[in-house]
């Protein structure tokens, strides 16, 4: 049980420093077009979507959050869990 709870934290620490230091500015570096990625928008919406160049658009999916406005921040998707 210990081992099992040790994991649960070590990924919720893992998650909450991604969630607080991942997020990278729009105007420092975009990702490479087509990778999916968490986005950030202005109002405070947050959402995976992907950068598109040719064209210059961020195109958002899979959640049923909306972004309403502009987005001006990005980061790398989490590591998916590990099944045991």
């Amino acid at each position: 049980m210990s081992t099992e709870k040790s994991k649960q934290e070590e990924n919720s620490n893992e998650l909450y420093t991604l969630l607080t230091t991942g997020w990278i500015d729009v105007e420092k570096s975009l990702p490479e077009s087509g990778k999916c990625v968490l986005i950030y928008s202005k109002n405070g919406g947050v959402s995976e979507g992907c950068f598109k160049n040719p064209g210059f658009f961020w195109e958002q999916f899979r959640w049923n959050a909306t972004l309403t406005d502009e987005v001006t921040h990005w980061m790398e998707l989490p590591k998916p869990p590990t099944c045991s």
